[in-house]
């Protein structure tokens, strides 16, 4: 991805950064599962969050590692204020404004666990980010994260194309699904697992999904296409309409876990 695409994407996230903790519900509950499955037993000592967001879950790493040093990063200042607020007078918890891809490859030092939700699917290299975090993993570290996959948002895509008589490529198209990541895992983590989970949620009207992406900023750098017009829009209701009954949107994502 170009450096203007990345500018885009968070440009956006930073926008949404005031309605985001209200909308993003299936980030919620993708942080509640990542954090019943934080590892029990040794406290690691230091850990690192990437792409924290407005620090759902560096709350959820705080309150379970009370005496661990937390790096939370992200490289929206918007979403790292809201993170900022909701977790001021944590001495232990340092926040960064960093794009994850270049914080990973300059680092020098390690980390006991390393987390992410719902990120590293917008990273231009998937497979090297993978490599530098089995890198920066202490001996025995372990990594927890999430991923979304590459069916979010189908049905959206689907109407797209029907509307404009062609494929319309939406930002999750490009995710990795669970083929790529169970190999990169295995590729760089001992005792790799993928798991698939899937949420959808359905929304009062066209208009309603469509203003969720934008308060979310899940549509990453790309606009919907500039064309879609009153008619269009139209187009679009009456095939959710017909196909659903409804405004679903279904977000596939992939539980990824593994340890030096």
């Amino acid at each position: 991805m170009t450096e203007p695409g990345k500018k885009r994407i968070r440009e956006r996230f930073s926008r949404a950064a005031g309605t985001y903790d209200a909308h993003a519900d299936v980030q919620r509950e993708l942080a509640v599962l990542l954090g019943q499955q934080l590892p029990q037993g040794a406290v690691p000592g230091r850990i690192l969050e990437i792409g924290c967001g407005t620090g759902t879950f560096t709350a959820l790493l705080v309150g379970h590692y009370p005496e661990a040093e937390i790096i939370a990063l992200d490289f929206s200042e918007g979403m790292l204020g809201q993170a900022r607020a909701k977790l001021a007078g944590h001495a232990r918890l340092s926040f960064l404004c960093e794009d994850g891809e270049r914080f990973l490859a300059a680092c020098p030092s390690s980390f006991d666990l390393i987390c992410s939700n719902s990120t590293m699917q917008w990273f231009d290299d998937i497979p090297a980010a993978f490599a530098r975090i089995a890198g920066l993993l202490a001996p025995g570290g372990r990594f927890l994260g999430v991923l979304f996959g590459p069916k979010t948002f189908s049905e959206l895509s689907q109407g797209l194309a029907h509307c404009f008589a062609a494929p319309v490529q939406l930002p999750p198209s490009r995710f990795p699904g669970r083929t790529q990541l169970a190999a990169l895992a295995a590729a760089h983590l001992g005792g790799a697992t993928v798991e698939e989970v899937a949420r959808v949620r359905y929304y009062p009207s066209l208009l309603a999904l469509l203003d969720h992406i934008r308060k979310t900023g899940t549509g990453g750098g790309q606009s919907l296409p500039a064309s879609l017009t009153p008619g269009r829009l139209r187009l679009l209701d009456a095939w959710f309409r017909k196909h659903f009954d409804g405004y679903p949107a279904t977000y596939q994502a992939f539980v990824v876990k593994g340890e030096k």
